[in-house]
């Protein structure tokens, strides 16, 4: 069974693989993108490095975020997308959350800095810690740990490719 992470006095998450979104709130779509080296896309906004994602806009699917955050943040189109799990964050008295996909990189763009993001990286996995402060964590180690397991699943959905 699987235990919170405790972020806060006022916040715990908590890393819920497959798990079955229907009507629930979710508030951020992000993804573990790789290279053909298998190397992990990371994006920098401001000091910060993180994986890409963002929030979904009216109307969209949780997918079109994906495909779109991407590509706004690392100028990078995906393939071979596959939904993962979800972060379940619960934060005073609201429950929503953090949706987490698995893609291939389709094509690396030229690199334009537009929205919040001032670099994109594709990094080996044993070089994460020296980018991503809380890689380490309960909740990041368990999102990462499904989707290097898909990887190394050798898993292909080529019917979805942006």
């Amino acid at each position: 069974m699987s235990k919170y992470e405790k972020l806060s006095e006022s916040c715990k998450i908590m890393w819920k693989e497959n798990f079955n979104l229907t009507t629930e709130k979710y508030t951020q779509v992000s993804g573990y993108i790789f290279n053909d080296k298998n190397e992990m896309l990371i994006v920098k906004n401001g000091d910060t490095w993180t994986v890409p994602g963002g929030h979904p806009e009216l109307y969209e699917y949780t997918i079109g975020t994906l495909v779109r955050e991407v590509m706004e943040e690392a100028c990078v189109s995906i393939k071979n997308i596959k939904y993962l799990g979800a972060v379940e964050v619960v934060e005073s008295n609201d429950k929503y959350y953090q949706l987490r996909y698995i893609a291939r990189v389709n094509k690396v763009h030229r690199f334009k800095e537009e929205w919040e993001i001032n670099e994109r990286k594709f990094v080996k996995l044993e070089d994460l810690k020296k980018y991503i402060k809380w890689c380490d964590g309960v909740t990041f180690k368990a999102q990462l740990d499904t989707a290097l397991r898909v990887l190394n699943e050798g898993y292909v959905d080529s019917s979805i490719s942006a």
